[in-house]
């Protein structure tokens, strides 16, 4: 039913073109990917760390650090 149309230069070097679109849109892709996960590995570190500051502020025994401390006007 379809016929094959011989391939021309002028279509090959379309194709080719629109390949090397694609691998440099997959290639930008992978850096925002790469980019995120970074960030959620770091964000994973902050959040267990505050998680553990928390926890160990709960305990009650520690003395409140400066950091801990209301300004005076409250």
């Amino acid at each position: 039913m379809s016929e094959s149309l011989p391939l021309t230069e002028a279509h090959i070097e379309s194709l080719e073109l629109k390949m090397m679109e694609l691998e440099n849109t997959v290639q930008q892709l992978n850096e925002v990917i790469l980019r995120q996960y970074k960030d959620i590995e770091r964000l994973q570190l902050q959040q267990e760390e505050l998680m553990n500051r928390m926890a160990g502020s709960s305990a009650g025994g520690a003395a409140p650090t400066a950091v801990d401390e209301l300004p005076p006007h409250y």
